[in-house]
C-alpha cells in the first residue's frame, strides 16, 4: 500500500500503447527514410515523461478514447519506471537527431532503431528495459524493496526482533512486545494476508503460501474492508501478512513479498 508521497498507480496499457505507436512510427520512418520522426517522437516522449499523461499525445489518446472501451486492467503499476524509460528514449532520440543534423544518418538510425526495438519488445511482451534500469538504480541507492519483519514474542521468551533488509544491507531494532488481538473469526488462521485491489503480487503470494504450507490456514483481507484491524497492526503497504500461532496470537508481521518468502523459508526449515 503506497504511502502518501507515492504517485497514484496507472493502467500499464497506456505506456504500452505509447511504446507500440513509438515502435511503429520509428520503423516506418526507417523504411521510408524520414529522419524527422526522431525529433517528433523525442518531443512526444518528453511531454509524457516530464509533464504527465495529460500532455503526452498518445497517452492522452489512450486515456480518453481507448481505455473507456476496455475492461478494467488486471493490475496497476507505479508510473515512475515507465516515465524513466521514456526519458531514456528521449536521450537516445535527441542523440539520433543530432546525428542526422550532422549528416551521420547511419548513426542516427542505429540510435533510433535501438529505441524502436526496445519499445516493440515492451509493447508486445511487457518487458520494459528502461523500467528495469529504473528499479536497478533505485535499489543501488538503497531506496526500494524494504523488507520488514516485526516479530512479537511472549514476555520472557526472548528479545523481539525487526529485520529490515534493503538492496544494500540490513539493520536491527526492537519491536513492540504486544500485538493487537485478532478477531474471533481469525483466531484459528495461520496467515492473515492484507491486500488491496491494486496489489498485483498478492494473489501469487497467497498461492505460494498455500503451496509451501499446505496444512496452514490462510485468510485474505481487503484493507478497505478492515480498516480498524489494518490500523491496529500498522499495515502501511500491501501485501502485509500476519503470521500467527494458529490460536489467535500474532507472532510476526511481514511487510512485503520478500519478507513473507523469508518467513516461509524459516517456517519450512523449522527454525
Amino acid at each position: 500500500m503506497a504511502g502518501s508521497s507515492a504517485p497514484a498507480p496507472i493502467d500499464p496499457r497506456g505506456p504500452r500503447t505509447n511504446q507500440a505507436v513509438l515502435a511503429v512510427g520509428l520503423l516506418l520512418g526507417l523504411v521510408l527514410g524520414q529522419e524527422w520522426v526522431a525529433p517528433l517522437f523525442a518531443v512526444v516522449l518528453f511531454l509524457g515523461a516530464a509533464l504527465g499523461p495529460d500532455w503526452g499525445p498518445v497517452l492522452r489518446l489512450y486515456r480518453d478514447l481507448i481505455k473507456p472501451r476496455l475492461a478494467p486492467p488486471d493490475e496497476l503499476e507505479d508510473p515512475r519506471p515507465p516515465r524513466f524509460a521514456a526519458a531514456v528514449g528521449v536521450v537516445f532520440l535527441c542523440a539520433a537527431t543530432v546525428a542526422f543534423l550532422a549528416g551521420a544518418s547511419v548513426v542516427g538510425w542505429v540510435l533510433a532503431g535501438i529505441v524502436a526495438v526496445l519499445a516493440a519488445v515492451s509493447a508486445v511482451t511487457g518487458l520494459c528495459v528502461g523500467c528495469e534500469m529504473y528499479v536497478w538504480l533505485v535499489r543501488l541507492r538503497g531506496g526500494v524493496r524494504v523488507v520488514r519483519i516485526d516479530r512479537t514474542l511472549h514476555e520472557g521468551t526472548g528479545a523481539d526482533d525487526v529485520v529490515e533488509g534493503e538492496a544494500r544491507g540490513s539493520g536491527h531494532a526492537r519491536a513492540p512486545r504486544h500485538a493487537a488481538p485478532l478477531t474471533d473469526e481469525l483466531a484459528e488462521v495461520d496467515w492473515v494476508v492484507f491486500s488491496t485491489e491494486y496489489c498485483a503480487v498478492c494473489p501469487a503470494l497467497v498461492a505460494e503460501i498455500e503451496q509451501r504450507r499446505p496444512g496452514d490456514r490462510v485468510a485474505v483481507l481487503d484493507v478497505a474492508d478492515h480498516l480498524d484491524l489494518a490500523a491496529a497492526h500498522k499495515v502501511r503497504r500491501a501485501p502485509t501478512v500476519l503470521r500467527t500461532d494458529g490460536h489467535g496470537t500474532v507472532v510476526a508481521r511481514l511487510s512485503g513479498a520478500d519478507a513473507v518468502r523469508a518467513e516461509l523459508s524459516r517456517a519450512t526449515a523449522g527454525v
